[in-house]
């Protein structure tokens, strides 16, 4: 991930939030909260472009629940099919025990989320993620099949990240994601996402994330650094004080328009599942891949 891939004219691998964990309806009611209503958000950001769906799992009342991730994907799978590929991931406070049950639910999910060390979940709550818990749980998505999307979002990350790379517990080249305005991590500006992503090991798979207002800059910053979008509900609910985001699609249509601007294709599912180390889908009853 360097300036030198974009003016390369690498292919951008897009990817929608279509709903996240810390908001809910009380901020926007269109925020999708169920999961026809993920799905079809989802679709119409597959048919812009976005080829990654990063799904969090919601409660009949739309509160954040591991549990229901299955569901989720489920409903993205009937709908989207095998174009595009599902990263699960869940809140910072939830036991990894239920996500893990999620992950070995009837629908595996592609990609899944790897949160490292404590992180701050409300004014005064703060989850406790030891260097133990993180490399079982890169183990477990490893065995499953499924590739870990390590996130990061601040100094500290960084350093553990790192140790990882260096014990070799990650694909070569890991996938990661980088966000910034995270509640514990980093603040949202130029400068700290400049840092993160120079502190980010070479070759990796880097995806950007920000929240609120810094979404669009911050990832477009990051577009001309190579590193690969993720925009959506999860993470921005306005364009601006006063206008309201109403679809994910109108989120991820700005980004395609600027890699559109800028000369650069969007990847296909066979390119961004060879990017992200996914191993290509086989037909059953035959080996002839799909």
């Amino acid at each position: 991930m360097t300036y030198r891939e974009y003016m390369r004219g690498d292919e951008v691998t897009l990817g929608v939030a279509p709903t996240g964990y810390r908001y809910s309806t009380d901020v926007n009611d269109a925020l999708p909260v169920e999961p026809e209503s993920v799905a079809t958000h989802v679709y119409e950001s597959m048919a812009l472009g976005a080829t990654v769906a990063h799904l969090h799992g919601r409660d009949a009342e739309g509160n954040p629940d591991p549990t229901r991730l299955p569901a989720f994907g489920r409903a993205v799978r009937e709908l989207c099919g095998d174009d595009v590929l599902l990263e699960y991931v869940a809140r910072p406070d939830a036991p990894l025990g239920d996500f893990l049950d999620a992950l070995d639910g009837d629908l595996v999910p592609d990609l899944a989320t790897v949160r490292l060390g404590p992180t701050q979940t409300g004014y005064r709550t703060v989850s406790e993620t030891s260097r133990r818990d993180t490399e079982q749980f890169v183990a477990a998505l490893t065995e499953r099949g499924i590739t870990p999307n390590v996130l990061v979002t601040g100094g500290a990350d960084c350093h553990e990240l790192a140790r990882l790379c260096e014990q070799s517990l990650l694909p070569d080249p890991p996938v990661v994601t980088v966000l910034l305005g995270a509640p514990s991590g980093a603040v949202g500006t130029p400068l700290s996402l400049l840092s993160l992503l120079d502190a980010v090991p070479d070759g990796a798979h880097v995806f950007a994330r920000a929240t609120g207002p810094n979404q669009y800059p911050l990832t477009t910053l990051a577009f001309f650094m190579g590193a690969h979008p993720v925009v959506g509900m999860a993470d921005n609910l306005f364009f601006d004080r006063e206008t309201p985001v109403e679809r994910n699609a109108q989120l991820v249509r700005t980004v395609a328009q600027l890699a559109q601007r800028s000369l650069r294709s969007l990847a296909d599912i066979e390119d961004a599942s060879r990017r992200l180390t996914i191993p290509p889908a086989v037909a059953e009853g035959n080996d002839v891949e799909a």
